[in-house]
């Protein structure tokens, strides 16, 4: 649990990329606004927002007349989301959560949603959180990776660093979390697909491991070494490579919803 705390404090940056995120949570940010049908003039909340790309989402949907509230554990990353979301012209609220209390006051917002940042969270379970948080006649959404089909964009990283390195990845391994279920009783299960799309290897590179903290748990790993780890991607990814380089790599989801007052 140290070790993570001390990932988390590190980063300045928003955890996922920026790259990562126009290209893969993006699209799902766009999927989640419109399942939970988020109105202008709403007070919604990116719950543990990141870099903020749900939160752009939202505010461009309630417009300058609603509200965005941002939620992280880390006040930098929440001041980089601040700057991001306030360009849509909304209103920009913000709260730095700890694990000892609910970030958010009862029944404060119309919609909430967490987009796949439940890794980097160690508070009470984001089911109840939300629940807590949203208004009679609201909804809630936590989207997760599909434990039972992960993305393989993460997966082909995450084998090829065991196979060629016998690395494991704490960063990674964050990515990849799942939430605990046991809360989400009367949550509606919606699957969320989508194709990310990288420039060849190249871009894969820069997009999944220059750019994210995990860049600073390889720094001393070697030229040599990591070459093959990039090699091994390359590999693992040539089904949804294209002769020109290019890749469509498809993404699937899980979206938990809940509207407020209905039980589903």
């Amino acid at each position: 649990r140290r070790r993570h705390r001390r990932l988390r404090l590190a980063i300045v940056k928003p955890r996922y990329g920026r790259l990562y995120a126009a290209t893969v949570l993006r699209p799902l940010a766009e999927q989640v606004v419109g399942a939970l049908d988020v109105q202008p003039g709403e007070t919604t909340c990116d719950l543990i927002c990141d870099g903020g790309t749900l939160g752009v989402a939202m505010g461009a949907a309630v417009g300058r007349h609603g509200t965005v509230v941002l939620v992280e554990t880390d006040d930098g990353l929440l001041q980089s989301a601040i700057r991001e979301v306030a360009e849509t012209g909304c209103e920009v609220s913000s709260q730095v959560a700890d694990r000892d209390a609910s970030p958010l006051m009862e029944q404060s917002c119309d919609r909430i949603a967490s987009l796949c940042t439940q890794g980097f969270w160690d508070g009470a379970a984001l089911f109840s959180v939300a629940e807590h948080a949203t208004r009679p006649g609201g909804c809630a959404a936590i989207v997760t990776w599909d434990p039972a089909l992960p993305p393989l964009h993460e997966v082909a990283l995450v084998d090829a660093l065991r196979d060629v390195c016998g690395m494991h990845s704490r960063f990674l391994e964050c990515c990849l979390a799942s939430v605990d279920t046991v809360g989400a009783a009367g949550w509606e299960q919606v699957a969320l697909h989508d194709v990310a799309r990288f420039d060849g290897i190249g871009g894969y590179w820069a997009a999944m491991v220059v750019a994210r903290p995990l860049a600073a748990e390889i720094e001393d790993v070697s030229d040599h070494l990591l070459s093959a780890v990039r090699a091994a991607c390359q590999r693992a990814l040539e089904p949804c490579t294209a002769a020109d380089g290019t890749m469509l790599i498809p993404v699937h989801a899980t979206m938990y919803r809940r509207a407020a007052g209905t039980g589903a």
